[in-house]
Formats: structure tokens, sequence, C-alpha cells
């Protein structure tokens, strides 16, 4: 099940249990606060999810959310981050590289990839964090700056900036006006579902402004900023949602706007065509799901108080590239020999049965559309393979999905993928 996002090695899980100290000195709690945790926990997760609509001031503003949030919420995404940026293929960090990380809060993906990355350490990304609320900022810096002190490693350079999203680019400006400085990678985590249509719609039914955006001009915010800040050749754009219904619509919804952009996935499709998802089986949309396994004891000892014991991960992502820069690196590219030829894929679903085909199926998508593969059982959710589609190669009568073999090719990590 773990193909795509491998567990966290030691050296990481032995960062993670250190980070406990780290948020004692920049976020001390009381006697009461510490009892009170898992309850504002289990209280702030209702309010993220199921009761989502009546979320009418930043929780932010309510101090045992803000404990809740760095002492668990932050915890749980930098084991999802940080699985995710073990496998992920970006480029290394060269002299001058920035990461731009647009609603940024307590600095959680800038984290993920430190904590995932050791070996950028020696020529770290310069790290440049917007957030419409400065308080999270603050806390983030404070306590990266903590927690790098205690695992003995170097803190990556941080500044910080009060911003809307829709203002990053000329927030970035006075940075990049140094041609030393060149965006290496603009992110976008856990943001753009929040500004999405659910919320706008529930805000107008109740004849609120409630200042919340269409989901469409966010993502139309973010591809504008990323195109008009990045360099040919040396710019990437990730953004990465919960593997929710929502987080992957919206994420599918990214992928539309940013082809018409002449951007370029990267990952995890395997394809620059149309999602097939956007014409597949209703309900479906792209996320990957992994186990929760290797998470450390203090942090699922806080899950089973607040009764949010985990046993899974989910997170729906996109990263994406200039077209342009796709075709001027063909040395990147995996090379197959002539038996192992075919049409790559990847496995989006979790394995069913279908009548009259072998074994247990599982969807994958290919530049020929939505596949339905037999006897992919033991195939885990997000492995990638070759698979055989010809001209005459028969549909699903219910999913309209082709019915696909596996090729020859064993499943690959996500950085040999390369679209």
């Amino acid at each position: 099940m773990n193909a795509l996002f491998p567990s966290l090695p030691s050296a990481a899980l032995a960062n993670l249990n250190l980070l406990p100290e780290a948020l004692k000195r920049a976020r001390p709690l009381n006697a009461a606060q510490r009892r009170s945790l898992p309850e504002d926990a289990a209280a702030l997760s209702c309010l993220l999810t199921t009761e989502r609509a009546e979320l009418r001031r930043p929780y932010w503003a309510f101090p045992p959310f803000v404990s809740a949030y760095l002492y668990y919420f932050l915890p749980w995404n930098l084991v999802r981050l940080a699985r995710l940026f073990s496998v992920l293929p970006l480029p290394e960090p060269d002299v001058g590289a920035l990461l731009a990380d647009i609603g940024s809060g307590p600095l959680s993906l800038p984290m993920a990839l430190w904590l995932a990355r050791p070996d950028m350490d020696s020529a770290p990304p310069q790290i440049f964090a917007l957030d419409i609320s400065p308080q999270p900022l603050e806390l983030g810096r404070n306590l990266f700056a903590i927690w790098a002190e205690l695992c003995g490693r170097r803190v990556w350079p941080v500044r910080i900036q009060r911003g809307a999203a829709r203002g990053s680019a000329r927030a970035l400006s006075p940075l990049l006006s140094d041609r030393r400085t060149h965006l290496w990678l603009m992110s976008a985590a856990n943001m753009l579902n929040e500004g999405g249509l659910g919320r706008a719609k529930g805000a107008l039914a109740r004849g609120e402004s409630g200042g919340f955006r269409d989901g469409g001009s966010i993502r139309a915010d973010l591809l504008r900023s990323f195109l008009a800040l990045s360099r040919q050749g040396q710019s990437s754009l990730l953004t990465v949602e919960p593997g929710t219904r929502l987080g992957g619509k919206t994420v599918m919804a990214l992928r539309e706007q940013a082809l018409e952009k002449g951007l370029a996935p990267r990952a995890p499709c395997t394809h620059s065509g149309q999602c097939p998802l956007q014409k597949g089986p209703r309900r479906a949309w792209c996320h990957f799901t992994f186990e929760a396994d290797g998470a450390p004891e203090w942090l699922e000892q806080l899950s089973r108080q607040a009764g949010l014991s985990k046993t899974a991960l989910s997170l729906s992502f996109l990263l994406l590239r200039p077209k342009d820069e796709e075709r001027a690196a063909p040395e990147t590219r995996p090379k197959f020999s002539p038996q192992d030829r075919g049409t790559p894929a990847r496995i989006l679903s979790e394995p069913f049965m279908v009548p009259n085909l072998a074994g247990k199926a599982r969807y994958a998508c290919c530049q020929r559309g939505l596949a339905l593969l037999e006897n992919a059982g033991d195939m885990p959710q997000g492995a990638e393979l070759r698979i055989d589609v010809r001209p005459d190669t028969p549909r699903d009568a219910k999913s309209g999905a082709l019915i696909a073999r596996q090729g020859r090719t064993r499943p690959s990590a996500l950085q040999k993928n390369l679209p």
C-alpha cells in the first residue's frame, strides 16, 4: 500500500520525536491547557470538516484552536507532506533558489521539506512564507528555529510576510528583482480548498459575503503569480490538498486551468492530456491513500485521546512545470526496453470485484483515459506501471473505462515517473 509514499526513515522519526519539546518552548501550555488539548483537537477537527460552514472567523483567533493546530494538525501535516517530499521529483535547489509558500500558516510545508530532505542542508532554498494572518507565521518561524537547534541541523533561511495570496506576485517581486535569486518552487498546501465554492455558496445562501472568494479565482491568481515570476526551466508549482472529494476536485480543476496556461503536470500524472476523472465515474476524484504507520508514538497517543485515531492518510497533489522545460529535459525520462513498451498509467483506486473480470480490479489513469485493470489486487494505490491498451481494447459497460491488462514493467517510485 505504501509503494508510492514510503514510511519515513529513522532519522526523520528521530527528529519528529524532538518536536514536542520544540512545541513546548514555542507554545508552552499550562496544566489545564494540556488536559484540554485532546478535546480542543477534536473540536477543531469538527470545525474544519463536518461543521465547516460555521467557521465565520479564522481559527487562529481562538487560543485553544491555535494550540490544537500546532500540537495535533501540524505534526500530522508534517508526516503526510514529508512522505510526499521523500519521493517528489523536485530538481535540486541551486544558489539563489527560493521556495515561496503561499498561505503558509505555521510553515508546515517548508518544515516538511526540511524534515524529508536533510540532503539539502548544505545548500538550502531560501523560504518566503506568505499568509494573511501574521500569528501563525511568527509561531512557525520560531518553532522551526527551535526544532532545528534541537535536531542539531541547520535552520533554513526564512522570511515571513503578511499578505493575501492574490498579492503574492507583488510581494515576491522585490526578492526576485535580484537576478541571483530565482523562484525554485511555489507551493500552496491546504489553501485552495479553504476558499472553494462550497464555503462561498454556503455563505451566500445565508445572505453573508463572509469575505470568501470563488475557488476558480483563487486558482487563477495562483497560476498568474507563478507564470509572472517563474523562469523557464527553473521553477515548479506544487499544490497539496486533503484527499477529500473537495480537495481532489480542486486539484483537478487547477490542472485543467494550468494546461490552458501552458503548464504540464510533472506528478502524479503520467500524461498531459485531459484528466480521465473529469468525465469518468461521477464521484471519482484524484487522491492517494496510504497507511499511517511510522508516525511517532506521542502523536498517535494524542490522536487516540482526541478520538481521532488514524489508520490511513490521504492527499491530492499536483506538481507543474512549464511545457517547454519538459521538452528540454529528455535525459530525465525513463528508458524502456522494447518488451516493456506500453501505455504509462497510475493506479488510482482500492481493489474491487467486477463481474467477468479475473481477480480484483482497480481503476488507473492513462493518456487514453480511465482504465480498468484486472488482476490488480496486489498493486498498491499510486503505483505506476505500463498497461496494454490497443485500438480494439473493450470498455467497461458501467464506467466506460478501458479494460486493460498490466504490461511487463514493475511498479516504480514517483520520481521514476516523468511525463
